[in-house]
Order: C-alpha cells, then sequence, then structure tokens
C-alpha cells in the first residue's frame, strides 16, 4: 500500500507489458483507457474481466442475443467461463473501446495485426518503387539500386556458398524472407506498434517452413531411406564399437533435424522480446519507481529521466538488433537447407 493504493492501481507493469509485447487481443496503447482497438472481444473480456466487472455499467448492462452467442461459442472452448458474466463484460468493453473487430476477424492478436499492416505497406512500395519497367534491363533510381544490392548480396554471400546446388533459384525466396523479417522487425520499433517476431508462435511458423524444406528436400536429392542414414558423417559398420557410435550418431542428428528450426524459432523471438521488453522497462522506470514510492518524487523524476537516456541509447542498439537477427534467420535457414540437400560424410 501507498497512499491508500496498492502499486496495481498507481502503475502495472505486467499489464502494460502484456498489452504491448504480449500476443494481446487488442491494440491498447493507455492500458485501462478508452483508446484501444478491441481485436478478439471475448478473449480481451476474459482477461480483463475482473476490472470489467468493477465498471458500473457492468451491472447494468444486457448483453443481446449476438454477444451471448459469441460468449457461448468461446466458453465451449476454454475451460472455467461464465457466459452471462462473459457476455456482460464483452458489452461493457465494445462500448467503452474505439472500434471491435467483427467475430469472423478476432483470430488476430495486436503482433498479427500489425505484421500484416506492415507486409502490406511493404509489398505495397516493393511493387510501386521497386517494379521494373518490361523494357528495362538495369535498375534505375535509388530504391531500385538498393534493392538489387540487398538480393545480390543475398544470392552471392549467403545462398552460393551453402546451397551448392542450383543456388541461384534460392534467391528469390531467402531475399523475401529477409525482407518480410526486417520489416516486422523494425516495425515493431516503432513507438506503440507490437513486434510479431516477439511472439513465439510466428516465428516458429516462420522455421517449420524451413524445417519441410530441409526434410523434404533432403529426400528428393538422397533418396528417402538413404537421407536419414547420410546425416552421419561415417560409414556403418559391423564392428560393436563402430556400431554403437554410428547409431549414437545417427540418433544426434535426427535430434538435430528438430533442433534446428527450434534453435531459428527461439533465437528471433528471444531477441526481438527481450529487446523490446528492456526498452518498456527503462522507458517506464519512473512509473516503477512513482508505484514503490508516490511520495518519492524526486527518485521518480531523477531515474525517469535515466530510464529515457537508457531507452534512446538501447533503441538504436535494437534497431541493429532487428537488421543482424533477420540477417542470421535467412543464413542459418541456407545453412540448414544446404547440409540437407548435401549431408557431409
Amino acid at each position: 500500500m501507498a497512499g491508500g493504493l496498492t502499486v496495481s492501481d498507481v502503475f502495472n507493469f505486467e499489464a502494460l507489458n502484456a498489452s504491448h509485447n504480449n500476443p494481446y487481443p487488442a491494440i491498447e496503447w493507455v492500458h485501462g483507457s478508452g483508446l484501444k482497438l478491441i481485436l478478439n472481444l471475448p478473449d480481451y473480456a476474459q482477461r480483463n474481466l475482473e476490472t470489467l466487472a468493477h465498471e458500473k455499467a457492468f451491472g447494468e448492462v444486457a448483453p443481446d442475443a449476438e454477444m451471448t452467442a459469441w460468449a457461448t461459442a468461446y466458453a465451449a472452448s476454454h475451460q472455467g467461463v461464465d457466459v452471462a458474466s462473459l457476455a456482460k463484460a464483452m458489452t461493457v468493453a465494445d462500448h467503452h473501446a474505439l472500434a471491435t473487430m467483427p467475430r469472423m476477424l478476432s483470430f488476430f492478436t495486436q503482433q498479427t495485426f500489425w505484421s500484416t499492416v506492415a507486409l502490406t505497406i511493404m509489398a505495397l512500395v516493393l511493387l510501386v518503387f521497386s517494379r521494373r519497367k518490361a523494357d528495362q534491363l538495369v535498375p534505375a533510381g535509388r530504391f531500385q539500386h538498393m534493392m538489387e544490392a540487398v538480393v545480390l548480396y543475398i544470392r552471392d554471400d549467403v545462398v552460393r556458398p551453402n546451397i551448392p546446388h542450383h543456388p541461384d533459384a534460392w534467391a528469390p525466396f531467402l531475399t523475401s524472407l529477409f525482407l518480410v523479417l526486417l520489416t516486422c522487425n523494425l516495425f515493431g520499433m516503432i513507438p506503440l506498434f507490437s513486434t510479431a517476431t516477439g511472439s513465439f508462435a510466428v516465428t516458429l511458423g516462420f522455421a517449420l517452413p524451413i524445417f519441410a524444406l530441409m526434410v523434404v528436400l533432403g529426400m528428393v536429392h538422397n533418396g528417402v531411406g538413404g537421407f536419414w542414414f547420410k546425416l552421419v558423417p561415417v560409414k556403418f559398420s559391423w564392428n560393436p564399437m563402430d556400431a554403437f557410435v554410428f547409431i549414437l550418431l545417427l540418433i544426434l542428428e535426427w535430434l538435430s533435424l528438430l533442433i534446428k528450426p527450434a534453435v531459428l524459432a527461439i533465437r528471433l523471438f528471444a531477441n526481438m522480446l527481450a529487446g523490446h521488453t528492456l526498452l518498456l522497462v527503462f522507458a517506464s522506470l519512473g512509473f516503477i519507481v512513482y508505484a514503490g514510492d508516490p511520495t518519492n518524487l524526486g527518485m521518480t523524476f531523477g531515474l525517469g529521466a535515466f530510464g529515457w537516456v537508457v531507452t534512446v541509447a538501447f533503441y538504436f542498439l535494437e534497431l541493429l538488433v532487428a537488421l543482424v537477427q533477420a540477417y542470421v534467420f535467412v543464413m542459418l535457414s541456407a545453412v540448414f537447407i544446404g547440409s540437407c540437400i548435401h549431408p557431409e560424410h
């Protein structure tokens, strides 16, 4: 308690972090205010049921049939949900929000929503500024030259050294992957927006196709059965000790096939989440101090100012991390795919 208020009444960092860095069902720039776009109404209402239940309107509101049906459908797939309370909370939340996504689009989280916006903008920019005319043989303008430099770098320094079999055919795919990841990473650096790659589900969605390419192309180029045994860098021998080593290595190589895409997903997710959480911590430092002791204004303003100075410094570092992590993901993808197409012996 501080001045009759709990810490959560003054400032709740967990709620702030959840609404900015986690797959939150709403875009809520100021937590608890009406400045929000609710993406998944029943999920948002369930998460904030305790707060919404203290609203004056909660005891007076009468949910309509559509709201009750939506709450019933949500409760059918979630345990411990009170349909009547959820429907009332949904109605209250809907009235207080700037806008609410319709039920058919309620699969969005703030991260997938912003990634959709980011990739739509990226596609439009590429179509407008990077598309060549039918009779154009060389790039024209700074943007086309910049894009050609990116494509050539991915082809010459990422693809060709790691995928010997028809490497140039891989350049469009891996360049597109790099641009998508870089766009998602950088878009989340814009204040008040969210980073899609800060969600493990999103990064896993990028890693699983790489895993599928590793296994499928490995079997295509080495045979369905041969691929699984060519992963071992030594030949099989009936000598008991040699056979034991071969089997041990075989198990480790099979496990590595699962570990490699996990590394891709976890590395990108962890770096982006950690960086954005660190920025949020330092940017909120003054509020955190105030929540601990609202009477100590000197410490609040002093550490608050220090936090913002550190935030600016880490912000530029995080811009570099966004670029590096997109590059690392693409580089490792090329290495993993190439190692499966041509296993070392």
